[in-house]
């Protein structure tokens, strides 16, 4: 009689489950007193309430159940492992793995009843959950929503199925029960740590090296499954009329990946040798991989831990701190190999280690690749997105956040970035007087699709060949009306205009005026608008705006003053920061914002101040003063008291404006 081949054994995947009923009983519990018995709570709590009815609150409850996937992601990946560990803990010792291999069974038929007992650990509560849930609503209430419970079990389904499966797989790799988890959660994880270390290195030796591309980032999530699920499966209401669940398409590839590890473990199972039971890697092809691996993980992590704490001070700073632990590591991970002390015949392979680290932060401290040295061609550069901080006064022009395709603001952006790199090959201090810090940050869309990120900061002296190719941009005019957005307000939904740091000659103190405060409803609106009206006037006339590029040169102090304008204005944003997720495109939510805008006013914003004096802000006991007059302050707390001369016929000497006639601004010269 021709005998059949088993691949399953019943009475093994009884005894799995008998034998490691710690894991799925805990799981179960946790998840009944999540859900069900916390339906049961939550209706029996609110009896009392007026107005809400036991189907009302079951019908809140149930659309809230899919938002716990966040928290399942964590426990699929706990409990994942801890299933892996249980049904194939036999591999983990000699005499139990030789055993289990003497069975009647064939190696296939061994590893499916493993590994299906060790997925019921956590499929089978899964379903009992969501009956026992079906049961609580309709206990409660006589209704059942069976679609969220049914989206909360297909999820927690997939999740705990590519869990387990990676756990299984890392299984068969090591003879050591406590390597598992360590090498499943290292490698959970190894991805994003390696890339953040990467950047780490690179931002320490490349000059202007800005971060990984936004796309590249994404892969590397991706390679992060509890870190990308517990960020994109996201139960969510966008237009009020109906729920869904995103992060499906996350669902269904780690679902099939995890098929695709189970294969893969099987594959690896019916090739492992049955003696490695204890040693931390039992396949024999891995061993390299490990060791080296620990090496650099181990120079990388400990190496910069130790630069962060001792800096400098390190063996040989950061390249001799990740030399050093480049090679502890490499031996640590020869110890865990051999399972002895005596490992130093390796050192061949750790030198040639060291001099491939060496030889690569030897690369990066010389620029070997020309990275830090490199400038596009402005005729290549379609688009240039900038976000740079520099020059004064201290309003909205500061920062400077513009994305254009306008050819003049490319060629300047490029020639800043230009200067940025020939300052730090070539330093200058010019004069060697007090310098001002600048920064840059910015991507280029070239014409053959590439993108180029960069960002930079340093500081430029007067008198520098940095300072002016820092001042034509910073302090360019249409680059800084683009800073401050005044063209994208809407007239009609303007809503209030503050001014802060008015000058009281009499009671000698900084007053701030609130046209929502000060003027009334029926008023306000007209009033804010003549503001913006000669605000605008005054831009393009060139009395507002001006940019200075060091704080205390004398232009900036006579041109600016103390005073700041704010104003402020209602805008809308269909789907809000959903805009760009297709999964909203079809939504209508718009979301409602205050924005605003500050604007230093300066001694020329005759169209300004004119109104602001026609509204009886300013007038003979309330003016403007000079950005001059804080600085002789300052300078007077440092360095003691001057005598003060105010000569109305000084240059210095300053008209703004009042109620009645002209207001002085009073700059005295010390005498």
């Amino acid at each position: 009689m021709k005998s059949g081949t088993s691949y399953f054994n019943w009475t093994l995947f009884k005894k799995n489950l008998t034998r490691f009923w710690p894991v799925w009983v805990l799981y179960t519990i946790i998840w009944i007193y999540a859900i069900p018995m916390n339906c049961i709570m939550v209706v029996t709590r609110n009896m009392s309430w007026m107005g809400t009815t036991p189907l009302e609150q079951v019908k809140n409850f149930a659309n809230g159940i899919p938002n716990l996937l966040t928290f399942g992601a964590f426990l699929a990946f706990v409990f994942g492992v801890l299933a892996a560990m249980g049904t194939f803990s036999y591999l983990y010792n000699n005499r139990m793995a030789g055993m289990m291999h003497t069975l009647p069974l064939r190696r296939e038929g061994l590893f499916l009843t493993s590994y299906l007992s060790g997925l019921s650990m956590l499929i089978i509560p899964n379903c009992l959950v969501w009956a026992l849930t079906l049961a609580a609503e309709g206990l409660c209430s006589g209704f059942v929503d069976m679609y969220t419970i049914t989206i909360w079990w297909a999820a927690m389904s997939a999740m705990c199925l590519f869990f387990y499966s990676f756990a299984v797989f890392c299984a068969q790799f090591t003879g050591h029960l406590l390597a598992l988890p360590a090498f499943y959660g290292i490698l959970n994880f190894l991805v994003v740590v390696l890339t953040a270390l990467i950047n780490m290195l690179f931002e320490q030796y490349l000059y202007g090296y800005s971060d990984i591309p936004a796309n590249l980032e994404q892969t590397v999530f991706w390679f992060t499954p509890v870190v990308r699920l517990i960020n994109e499966v996201n139960w969510i209401n966008p237009n009020g009329f109906g729920w869904r669940l995103l992060g499906v398409a996350e669902l269904v590839i780690y679902a099939v990946v995890g098929l695709v590890f189970a294969g893969l473990a099987l594959l690896v199972y019916r090739r492992r040798h049955i003696e490695s039971a204890g040693d931390v890697v039992a396949v024999p092809v891995v061993r390299p991989v490990f060791k080296y691996g620990v090496g650099i993980c181990a120079g990388l992590c400990i190496g910069f831990w130790v630069y962060a704490i001792f800096g400098y001070e390190a063996i040989g700073g950061l390249t001799g701190s990740l030399l050093l632990w480049t090679a502890v590591g490499y031996f640590a991970a020869e110890m865990l190999l051999k399972k002895s002390f005596r490992v130093w015949k390796a050192w061949r392979g750790c030198v040639g280690l060291l001099v491939l680290m060496g030889l690569f932060v030897v690369s990066l401290q010389t620029d070997l690749f020309g990275f830090g040295s490199y400038v596009p061609e402005v005729n290549r550069v379609q688009e240039v997105y900038v976000d740079a901080f520099g020059s004064y006064p201290y309003d909205s022009g500061r920062d400077l956040v513009i994305e254009t395709e306008d050819r003049t603001i490319i060629e300047k952006t490029v020639a800043l970035h230009q200067g940025f790199v020939d300052q730090h090959k070539d330093p200058d201090t010019g004069e060697g007087r007090d310098s001002d810090y600048v920064r840059l940050r910015v991507t280029y869309k070239l014409d053959n699709g590439a993108v180029i990120r960069r960002q930079y900061g340093d500081h430029v002296w007067p008198g520098s060949k940095f300072e002016q190719v820092a001042r034509d941009f910073y302090c360019d005019p249409e680059i800084a009306r683009l800073t401050y957005d005044l063209d994208l307000i809407d007239p009609e939904k303007l809503g209030n205009v503050e001014v802060s740091s008015l000058w009281n000659t009499e009671n000698k103190k900084n007053e701030y005026y609130n046209f929502a405060e000060m003027i009334p409803m029926e008023q306000r609106y007209a009033a804010v608008r003549k503001v913006y009206d000669a605000v605008l006037l005054d831009f393009e006339e060139g009395n507002l705006g001006k940019r200075y590029l060091f704080d205390l040169e004398e232009d900036r102090q006579l041109n600016t003053c103390t005073t700041d304008l704010y104003l402020y204005w209602e805008d809308e944003e269909p789907n809000g920061h959903y805009a760009q997720n297709p999964t909203y495109a079809e939504t209508s939510v718009v979301y409602h914002y205050t924005k605003s805008v500050a604007i230093t006013l300066t001694p020329q914003a005759e169209h300004t101040i004119a109104v602001l004096t026609e509204l009886g802000i300013l007038d003979e006991d309330t003016t403007l003063r000079l950005y001059r007059d804080i600085v002789k302050e300052e300078n007077q707390a440092k360095y003691g008291d001057v005598i003060i001369n105010y000569n109305p016929n000084s240059a210095d000497f300053g008209i703004i404006g009042g109620a009645n006639g002209p207001t002085a601004i009073v700059v005295g010269e010390p005498q």
